[in-house]
């Protein structure tokens, strides 16, 4: 690891973020993973790691620009980018010791707004993590209240499962391709029933005893294990969504989609139900993953924590945080080399530019730009408990 490259880029990703919020040359955009509340999420990490009193005045003021214009900017209650994952990140600032901002006089009204924009995802069957049910649920867990709206959420997800006869598999469908209106079947950590297998592990971390919970949890982790296709043939272990669903079966290595999000639901699950044999097989999968360093294997494009090496670099140091094993820790410094080798663009963000579709794109957000790249990078260099990857369901 070139401590010394990773701190200078890691300068130069804040002085970009620094003058955007100064001079403000971009619409701003509500949310955490894909707005300008992942930026705040960054700096204050920047402002302990730097030492710099007046960053972290700079991150309170700029925090505190951004909850002006929330109650009218506002759209949506989505952990992504709404008020799902604003609350959840002022907790976490806050637990964290990060902030003394009190927002307690919002939050009544904005967890009202949240429940009752809930509905509508509650009628049209939408779970997904990032854009539905599961991340308005994960904020009330994370807040330990509204155990009747956590309750209510679990039995959502077993009234719109497809169940098989042995009661052994569950699954759920959910939209495919927003473009065609396409649904199906998605294993994915992002959108998909790996989310769920996690959603229901914090349910019983918390305490929270149902009987269709277990159930759940276990058909679950049966119908993505069903999914597996022959590595020695396509390269991975899982295509990107099931079976039935996916165009090709070979999956990119990535966050995302794909083994890395699917094993760390595996990996989660096994350690809850204390099932080695399913630890086994997560452990199986993210160490065969390692090996997957040509482009022809991994299809990474650019470094955000999404789809690129960045969120590679995040999984592999969880993964070593969690289990000490080497392996992981020389996978994630292979991939912190891609990440600053990445950084070859004249015109880019500190040298950044995120693929978004045919284009290169500048992008400050926590999901796909530097924001996200820039923590990636803070934790590694400092050996932190890497704690902020809760965002992405890692912990």
């Amino acid at each position: 690891m070139n401590k010394k490259l990773i701190s200078q880029k890691i300068e130069l990703i804040a002085n970009e973020i620094l003058i955007e919020i100064n001079e403000h040359k971009k619409e701003k955009q509500l949310g955490i993973l894909t707005g300008d509340f992942g930026i705040l999420l960054f700096l204050f990490y920047y402002a302990r790691y730097s030492k710099k009193q007046s960053i972290t005045i700079q991150a309170e003021k700029y925090a505190e620009e951004l909850l002006l214009i929330l109650p009218k900017e506002v759209k949506n209650y989505t952990f992504c980018s709404g008020l799902s994952g604003i609350l959840y990140l002022f907790n976490f600032l806050h637990n964290h010791q990060f902030i003394s901002i009190d927002t307690s006089a919002y939050k009544t009204d904005f967890e009202l707004y949240i429940t009752n924009k809930m509905k509508r995802d509650f009628d049209i069957g939408n779970y997904d993590f990032m854009h539905g049910i599961i991340g308005g649920g994960i904020y009330f867990l994370n807040q330990r209240t509204n155990k009747q709206l956590i309750i209510d959420i679990v039995d959502f997800l077993y009234n719109i499962a497809e169940i098989d006869d042995t009661r052994t598999v569950f699954k759920w469908q959910s939209l495919i391709n927003s473009n065609t209106d396409t649904g199906g079947y998605n294993i994915a950590l992002s959108h998909g029933v790996s989310s769920i297998i996690i959603f229901l592990c914090d349910v019983i971390k918390r305490g929270i005893k149902n009987e269709k919970i277990r159930l759940m949890l276990k058909g679950s982790i049966n119908y993505v294990l069903s999914q597996q296709v022959d590595v020695t043939k396509y390269g991975c272990h899982f295509p990107s969504h099931s079976l039935k669903h996916s165009s090709t079966l070979k999956s990119r290595l990535a966050w995302c989609y794909g083994d890395l999000g699917i094993a760390i639901s595996l990996w989660q699950a096994g350690k809850l139900l204390l099932d080695s044999e399913l630890q086994k097989k997560a452990l199986e999968i993210l160490i065969h993953s390692t090996q997957r360093v040509s482009y022809s294997e991994n299809i990474v494009n650019d470094a955000g924590i999404c789809h690129g090496s960045a969120g590679i670099v995040m999984v592999y140091n969880r993964m070593y945080l969690d289990t000490k094993i080497d392996l992981f820790k020389d996978a994630r410094n292979y991939w912190l080399i891609r990440t600053l080798n990445y950084s070859c663009h004249n015109d880019g963000l500190a040298g950044y530019k995120t693929v978004y579709g045919k284009e290169l794109i500048k992008d400050y957000s926590l999901l796909t730009g530097i924001s996200g790249i820039g923590l990636v990078l803070i934790s590694c260099l400092t050996g932190d408990k890497q704690n902020w990857d809760s965002f992405f369901l890692l912990s």
